[in-house]
């Protein structure tokens, strides 16, 4: 549990990185929520089993303000948002011209993605201290947010100027050259963040990332890796890696990192809710055709096919009728002569990879 100390240090001082909290980072949105745990049943601390005591109204204006933003980070330990952000509007309500009752606000309400929300108590903020740097960057995340990459771009520039160590800006700042296409700059960006903390998960799997953009796929691997050895469980680091190596024509290797968060071939998965879940089961399918592994491959084929339903195979037999196979029937139903073709061009590299589109 962070200490009493350093978290009105932290309502005082937010401007300082110095003070800020590990969990919470020096600007934009929190670098996490829910890093304490609460030991009674969910049904408790639903109802708020753990949530820190309320505050003393009786405490003058500053000092009240400060408990209730104590109390709103004390709230984001046991990820209690909502209630988080009740106290952090109590703390405004006492000096709505606080800069930094504005800031913790709007730092929150960026975590919440309640953008509109949160650059409009960055803006009131700015009004008073225009050259804040914690303002200014985290001002920059919620306009990128936005696709105001520009905008966004102009601020971050001004806070890193001021703050050229602070790993969380130069991470933002990165984030905004990734969405402009600059990756070489992102990289540039990262490079530092990592050499200034080589424990922080978020920037080292970014530079993973924009090493693999940059055709880079030993260093991703490597940097994928090492993000590995900070957070296990960190299922973009393992399909950053599993993509690096499938570049590098290591098979093998990458089947083991998909499998990781994929599960066996043929079985149900936790992460069906992933944008691009379909595209990354087919790659392990066409990886283990490409091993020899007919049966597990034609296992993932089988749970896209379920999956897609009768549209998926009607955009398949339009494929294969138009790459090589125009004896498929095109009627959106399988059949064993439908199963073999499609297994057929799994096997086929060129055939293989086109069909990702369509399955």
């Amino acid at each position: 549990m962070i200490g009493r100390l350093a978290l009105v240090a932290f309502a005082l001082a937010l401007a300082s990185p110095a003070l800020a909290t590990e969990s919470i980072g020096a600007a934009g949105s929190f670098r996490s929520v829910g890093w304490a745990q609460c030991r009674a049943p969910y049904a408790e601390w639903k109802q708020g089993a753990c949530d820190p005591a309320p505050v003393d109204v009786a405490l003058p204006g500053p000092a009240l303000a400060r408990a209730h933003i104590e109390r709103s980070v004390a709230l984001l330990a046991q990820t209690r948002t909502e209630e988080a952000l009740k106290a952090a509007n109590a703390a405004v309500a006492i000096d709505p011209t606080s800069v930094s009752s504005l800031t913790f606000r709007g730092r929150l309400l960026s975590t919440l993605l309640k953008l509109d929300a949160a650059e409009r108590d960055l803006n009131a903020a700015l009004l008073i201290e225009p050259t804040n740097p914690v303002l200014l960057a985290s001002r920059a995340e919620v306009l990128l947010h936005a696709d105001k990459g520009l905008d966004a771009l102009a601020d971050i520039t001004a806070a890193v100027a001021q703050r050229p160590d602070d790993t969380d800006m130069l991470l933002i700042k990165a984030r905004i050259h990734m969405s402009r296409d600059q990756v070489d700059l992102a990289a540039r960006d990262l490079e530092r963040a990592v050499s200034l903390d080589p424990s922080d998960r978020r920037t080292r799997l970014m530079k993973a990332q924009a090493q693999f953009r940059l055709g880079k796929f030993a260093g991703a691997v490597d940097d994928a890796t090492k993000t590995l050895a900070i957070s296990a469980g960190d299922l973009m680091a393992r399909e950053t890696r599993a993509l690096a190596l499938i570049a590098l024509d290591r098979p093998a290797e990458a089947i083991e990192d998909l499998n990781a968060f994929l599960g066996p071939p043929g079985q149900p998965t936790t992460v069906v809710a992933l944008r691009h879940y379909r595209e990354i089961l087919l790659q392990r399918s066409l990886l283990l055709a490409q091993l020899g592994k007919r049966e597990d491959s034609s296992r993932d084929i089988e749970v896209l096919m379920l999956s897609g339903g009768k549209q998926a195979i009607l955009r398949v037999q339009l494929y294969l009728r138009r790459n090589g196979f125009p004896e498929v029937r095109i009627d959106g139903e399988r059949d064993t002569d439908f199963d073999n073709t499609l297994r057929n061009c799994v096997l086929d590299r060129a055939c293989g990879r086109g069909i990702t589109r369509h399955i």
